[in-house]
Protein backbone atom coordinates (compact mmCIF):
# COMPACT_ATOMS: atom_id res chain seq x y z
CA UNK A 1 0.00 0.00 0.00
CA UNK A 2 1.45 3.36 -0.93
CA UNK A 3 0.84 6.28 1.32
CA UNK A 4 0.05 9.78 0.40
CA UNK A 5 1.60 11.72 2.83
CA UNK A 6 0.17 15.31 1.33
CA UNK A 7 -2.80 17.91 2.07
CA UNK A 8 -5.85 17.58 0.11
CA UNK A 9 -7.71 20.05 -2.44
CA UNK A 10 -10.51 20.77 0.80
CA UNK A 11 -8.41 21.01 3.48
CA UNK A 12 -6.43 23.85 0.98
CA UNK A 13 -9.24 25.65 0.19
CA UNK A 14 -10.39 25.60 4.11
CA UNK A 15 -7.50 26.86 5.34
CA UNK A 16 -6.98 29.49 2.40
CA UNK A 17 -10.67 30.88 3.55
CA UNK A 18 -9.95 31.04 7.54
CA UNK A 19 -6.54 32.80 6.60
CA UNK A 20 -8.99 34.87 4.01
CA UNK A 21 -11.11 35.78 6.81
CA UNK A 22 -8.85 36.38 9.46
CA UNK A 23 -6.97 38.83 7.14
CA UNK A 24 -10.18 40.64 6.20
CA UNK A 25 -10.44 41.89 9.89
CA UNK A 26 -6.75 42.80 10.26
CA UNK A 27 -6.13 44.92 7.16
CA UNK A 28 -8.79 47.61 8.34
CA UNK A 29 -6.54 48.40 11.19
CA UNK A 30 -3.28 47.91 9.77
CA UNK A 31 -4.49 51.22 7.55
CA UNK A 32 -6.04 53.35 10.02
CA UNK A 33 -2.39 52.70 11.63
CA UNK A 34 -0.44 53.63 8.97
CA UNK A 35 -2.96 56.33 8.35
CA UNK A 36 -2.29 57.52 12.04
CA UNK A 37 1.32 57.24 11.91
CA UNK A 38 1.61 59.18 8.44
CA UNK A 39 -1.28 62.45 10.28
CA UNK A 40 1.76 62.25 13.03
CA UNK A 41 5.06 62.56 10.76
CA UNK A 42 3.15 65.70 9.25
CA UNK A 43 1.83 67.17 12.18
CA UNK A 44 5.92 66.98 13.56
CA UNK A 45 6.82 68.46 10.19
CA UNK A 46 4.74 71.08 10.55
CA UNK A 47 5.72 72.18 13.78
CA UNK A 48 9.40 71.75 13.02
CA UNK A 49 8.97 74.15 10.13
CA UNK A 50 7.11 76.39 11.97
CA UNK A 51 9.60 76.52 15.26
CA UNK A 52 12.49 76.67 12.42
CA UNK A 53 10.07 79.96 10.70
CA UNK A 54 9.58 81.32 13.84
CA UNK A 55 13.43 81.35 14.19
CA UNK A 56 13.65 83.18 11.15
CA UNK A 57 11.59 85.83 11.82
CA UNK A 58 12.97 87.07 15.11
CA UNK A 59 17.06 86.23 13.74
CA UNK A 60 16.02 88.63 10.87
CA UNK A 61 13.97 91.02 12.13
CA UNK A 62 10.75 90.28 9.57
CA UNK A 63 8.03 92.67 9.54
CA UNK A 64 3.94 92.41 9.71
CA UNK A 65 3.99 93.37 6.16
CA UNK A 66 6.95 90.90 5.52
CA UNK A 67 5.84 87.54 3.21
CA UNK A 68 6.70 84.01 5.25
CA UNK A 69 9.89 82.42 4.66
CA UNK A 70 9.53 79.77 1.89
CA UNK A 71 11.10 76.09 2.99
CA UNK A 72 13.90 76.53 0.73
CA UNK A 73 14.79 79.73 2.44
CA UNK A 74 14.80 77.95 5.86
CA UNK A 75 17.08 75.51 4.35
CA UNK A 76 19.18 77.35 3.11
CA UNK A 77 19.90 79.44 6.00
CA UNK A 78 20.26 76.09 8.17
CA UNK A 79 17.43 76.05 10.36
CA UNK A 80 16.00 72.93 8.42
CA UNK A 81 18.21 69.57 7.71
CA UNK A 82 16.18 69.14 4.53
CA UNK A 83 12.19 70.08 2.96
CA UNK A 84 10.29 68.40 4.71
CA UNK A 85 6.64 66.92 2.64
CA UNK A 86 3.96 65.28 4.11
CA UNK A 87 4.04 61.68 3.77
CA UNK A 88 0.51 61.71 2.24
CA UNK A 89 1.49 63.89 -0.50
CA UNK A 90 -0.16 67.13 1.10
CA UNK A 91 1.16 70.57 0.62
CA UNK A 92 1.67 72.74 3.20
CA UNK A 93 -0.03 76.32 3.71
CA UNK A 94 0.27 79.57 5.66
CA UNK A 95 -2.75 80.06 6.91
CA UNK A 96 -1.55 83.57 5.93
CA UNK A 97 1.14 84.79 3.31
CA UNK A 98 2.26 87.62 5.36
CA UNK A 99 3.65 87.67 9.10
CA UNK A 100 1.18 88.74 11.90
CA UNK A 101 3.11 89.59 14.43
CA UNK A 102 3.28 87.68 18.05
CA UNK A 103 -0.41 88.89 19.03
CA UNK A 104 -1.96 86.94 15.89
CA UNK A 105 0.14 83.97 15.44
CA UNK A 106 0.36 82.02 11.70
CA UNK A 107 -0.23 78.45 11.11
CA UNK A 108 1.25 75.93 8.97
CA UNK A 109 -1.93 73.82 7.55
CA UNK A 110 -1.35 70.83 5.55
CA UNK A 111 -3.83 70.34 2.66
CA UNK A 112 -4.78 66.43 3.52
CA UNK A 113 -4.18 66.71 7.14
CA UNK A 114 -6.04 70.18 7.82
CA UNK A 115 -5.39 70.75 10.85
CA UNK A 116 -3.36 73.80 13.27
CA UNK A 117 -0.22 72.35 15.29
Amino acid sequence: MKKNSGFTLIELLITMSILGIIASFVMPSVLISLNNAKATTCLLYRQNIQVATDVYIRMNSVQVDDSMPTLATLVSEGLLPVVDTCPSKGIYIWNNALYKGIANPFFLYCSVHFAAP
